[in-house]
């Protein structure tokens, strides 16, 4: 059967939609790509929201998918392949240390929450390395000063971090056990991770209270 115009052109835009998030390193705002795709041709959120609908009925029987997170759209890998990823990826894998990611954990259910109380919560002072390799990730920010004396930094999570963990909002966060033992916040966060794709680095320093390293884990790496 002869394809229409209408059929066409509906064709063209979903493939200029795939092709944009595949090029992007990046998650794509509908506004975002809207207004790329608008500088060179008009077209409707509308027609984009439905040309992605499209998209993700094509992917449905293949190993990628799109999926959202707090800063907008992606194609990634599915989870499913996620055995043949690990083989492609074990050399380049960063490794971070339990105490970073103890760390990382509180400031993610606590927030915002000062190095004073991440203290009291994991019972050891944090090392200001820790605290730069996570604002170097851009995994969390300052967001204001706690007004008692002193004046401590309040830290809290950013849009990367959810990112990162392919989340598109805190609350998707696993929920912490109702217990009265010490929770391990560290778990909690790391069961909702899979595999990144990165050169392969030991970022934090390792604890007294916890030696063993933790290897760094995302969302299934994005396809690219």
């Amino acid at each position: 059967m002869r394809q229409t115009k209408i059929d066409m052109e509906s064709d063209k835009l979903k493939n200029l939609i795939e092709a944009v998030l595949l090029a992007s390193d990046e998650p794509l705002s509908i506004n975002k790509i809207h207004k790329l795709l608008n500088s060179k041709t008009k077209v409707s959120k509308s027609d984009i929201l439905s040309s992605i609908d499209d998209l993700k009925q094509d992917y449905e029987n293949k190993n990628i998918e799109i999926i959202q997170v707090a800063s907008g759209l992606r194609v990634q890998a599915k989870d499913e392949i996620r055995d043949y990823l690990k083989l492609m990826f074990s050399e380049r894998t960063p490794r971070y240390s339990r105490a970073l990611m103890e760390t990382l954990s509180i400031i993610a259910y606590r927030q915002p929450v000062t190095r004073g109380d991440i203290e009291a919560i994991r019972g050891v002072s944090v090392s200001s390395s820790i605290m730069r390799t996570l604002n170097d990730r851009n995994w969390v920010r300052i967001i204001g000063y706690r007004d008692v004396p002193g004046k401590p930094a309040m830290f809290s999570t950013t849009p990367e971090f959810l990112d990162y963990f392919g989340l598109k909002k805190l609350e998707e966060l696993p929920e912490l056990p109702a217990t009265k033992e010490p929770i391990n916040y560290n778990l909690n966060l790391e069961s909702n991770s899979l595999e990144k794709s990165e050169k392969s680095e030991d970022y934090g320093e390792i604890d007294n209270d916890s030696e063993n390293l933790i290897t760094d884990k995302k969302t299934t790496p994005r396809i690219n």
